[in-house]
């Protein structure tokens, strides 16, 4: 766990841990004492990505979204 959250925080994404557990806490706050290598980073880049929701899923002939291009303009 501690390298993926390494791993997000070196990505400049903010992120939220939720723990109650004192030594979790503690854990977790370690991510700050050390950096993955340029190696780590790559291997960790190699790996593929999976979106939650794809947009697809959002899209239908009777819902509002009747296309991708109707759901998102490709803007963040």
């Amino acid at each position: 766990m501690k390298v993926c959250l390494r791993w997000v925080y070196e990505q400049g994404v903010s992120l939220v841990v939720k723990s109650f557990n004192k030594d979790r806490i503690q854990e977790n706050i370690g991510i700050f004492d050390w950096e993955l290598s340029p190696q780590e980073l790559d291997n960790i880049n190699q790996i593929p990505q999976n979106r939650g929701f794809p947009a697809i899923n959002f899209i239908a002939d009777e819902g509002p979204y009747k296309s991708l291009h109707e759901l998102w303009d490709g803007e963040i």
